[in-house]
């Protein structure tokens, strides 16, 4: 589609949060995708592809190897869409550096790989050369992002403190003579330079750049900026403005929030990139790329976006009109774009905005009830109506089984969403008839629920993945149905006079985020920290 309002338009699908998605699967993915109008596609892989002679790199992780990774360059390219590596040269590589082989070499501090050390560069070289053997582009984002820590670990003691522009400065010059080796031109997020120079704010009210942070950066080098979630379009604006600064070639990135649980955010991420991508055109900005992350263990169906995608693909080309968008995505999925917008109903219902509810009401413990004090209490019935209206969609079809999925999810919340605060309630109210009922019926029933929801999950992984990193979900929901059948016998022994109390239960529920009024949602993903009162160390 030669409308489209910039150069490069593309879309980076996250393989590194537990999910790697088959090679059948992004090849489908690439076929819609096409046909909206987008140009290029990033695999975000972290570590999850093989490097030669490093067999812990992407050890256990279902890496891609690169004959699947040439098998999807030549597919991409055939249907006019631009493979490009996306990886990590500094921080967010927490899967590598568990391993001895790497801690003992090539490692700084938490995530971050050590600035100076040969063993790191010898590693990034690897990088570079399976990029460079496998993918017939020579560009390649190159990561940088959120290395908050580094040099403050093993690089602090081995040479003493030393600025962190100074160290990223060292760094990049590195990394651009390995580039330079095979050909690649690198992009890099923005963040670890605009933040050092604006006092720690990505998004200052007043953004600068230094001559030394400008220096820092080597000219073959282009600044990605990413930004998801503001509103303001004179936000963006300034936020053009000061990327420019840098004086290179710049590249815009937004959100499909694709990260918040297995519910995609179709309508709130279309809302945002209407306003961003707007700036992004009247200022200049020739590279946009729309970001499908998967944080917190790959939930949400990569196919649940689709709307998003379509109504962004509209938008490049300045088309507003909601009858473009159902003729656009009809024309590459041949579905219905409003059937597939009713995905988004479980975290939004028929209000604006961005929280996910479905998420932190499904692993919120019952009885800790750590996030009961952001949750509506009757809002249960609200689950089981949005189940009846996705059960219309889920018995058959090509994307059957996403609809299947978040219709059993909406099952299970029908009862679970509010079960801590009634439990709590009736607990306090010494309430015995309705204890009884929670103990002997809802909790098992709840329990049944998760079962199913599990099975339709598997289903959906099972269609788009790899086998690899699915045993985070049969923890997390083995574990919450366990945890309703436990607290559904601990209710009955109460009940039974085996035990006089139930110690979380006597506890008062705590706002988890304060400055927020009961009842008000939340944008919260994290598993670990809804389901326990202490992480897992």
């Amino acid at each position: 589609m030669d409308n489209i309002k910039f150069k490069n338009f593309g879309l980076m699908v996250d393989c590194s949060r537990d999910a790697c998605y088959t090679p059948a699967t992004i090849e489908k993915f690439i076929d819609v995708i096409s046909k909206m109008g987008y140009n290029l596609l990033m695999i975000y892989t972290e570590d999850t592809y093989e490097l030669k002679d490093e067999k812990y790199f992407g050890y256990m992780r279902g890496r891609y190897t690169g004959e699947e990774i040439k098998r999807l360059d030549a597919y991409a390219k055939n249907k006019g869409v631009e493979l490009v590596p996306c990886i990590q040269t500094l921080a967010h590589l927490s899967a590598m550096v568990r391993w001895q082989e790497y801690g003992e070499k090539c490692v700084d501090t938490d995530d971050i790989l050590l600035v100076d050390e040969p063993a790191t560069y010898e590693l990034i070289d690897k990088m570079f050369a399976f990029a460079a053997e496998n993918y017939a582009s020579r560009k390649i984002h190159i990561g940088m992002d959120e290395a908050y820590a580094v040099g403050l670990g093993r690089y602090l003691n081995e040479h003493g403190y030393v600025p962190r522009y100074e160290i990223l400065k060292k760094h990049l010059e590195k990394i651009s003579e390995i580039a330079d080796k095979y050909g690649f031109t690198c992009l890099f997020w923005s963040d670890m330079f605009v933040k050092t120079a604006n006092d720690g704010s990505y998004y200052p009210k007043e953004f600068k750049l230094t001559d030394e942070i400008v220096a820092a950066v080597p000219d073959d080098m282009q600044p990605v900026y990413w930004d998801y979630d503001h509103t303001d379009k004179d936000h963006y604006d300034r936020m053009i403005k000061g990327h420019q600064a840098f004086g290179k070639e710049l590249w815009f990135s937004g959100s499909a929030w694709t990260c918040l649980g297995f519910v995609p955010h179709n309508r709130a991420a279309a809302d945002i990139s209407g306003i961003a991508l707007s700036a992004c055109a009247e200022n200049g900005v020739d590279n946009v790329l729309l970001t499908l992350w998967k944080d917190d263990g790959a939930e949400s169906s990569l196919f649940a976006a689709l709307p998003y995608l379509a109504k962004a693909a509209c938008l490049s080309r300045g088309e507003t009109d909601d009858k473009a968008v159902r003729e656009l995505f009809k024309t590459a999925t041949g579905q219905n774009y409003d059937d597939f917008m009713l995905l988004d109903l479980p975290d939004t219902g028929e209000e604006n905005g961005l929280y996910n509810p479905s998420k932190y009401a499904l692993y919120n413990d019952p009885f800790l009830g750590l996030l009961d004090y952001h949750l509506k209490s009757g809002k249960g019935k609200d689950y089981a109506k949005y189940a009846e209206t996705l059960s219309k969609f889920s018995e058959s079809g090509e994307y059957a089984y996403v609809f299947f999925a978040i219709e059993k999810l909406c099952r299970l919340l029908e009862l679970k969403y509010d079960l801590g605060i009634k439990t709590r309630k009736a607990y306090k109210d010494n309430d015995v008839k309705t204890l009884e009922r929670l103990a002997d019926e809802i909790y098992p029933e709840a329990a049944k629920r998760a079962d199913a929801f599990y099975d339709a999950f598997c289903r959906q992984w099972e269609n788009e993945c790899k086998c690899n990193g699915f045993e985070v979900h049969d923890i997390r929901l083995g574990g919450l149905s366990k945890r309703l059948r436990h607290c559904g016998r601990i209710l009955r022994r109460y009940l039974d006079g085996e035990i006089t109390k139930i110690e979380p239960l006597e506890e008062d529920v705590l706002p988890f985020y304060k400055n927020k009024a009961r009842g008000e949602g939340l944008l919260y993903s994290i598993w670990m920290q809804t389901a326990m009162t202490k992480p897992w160390n």
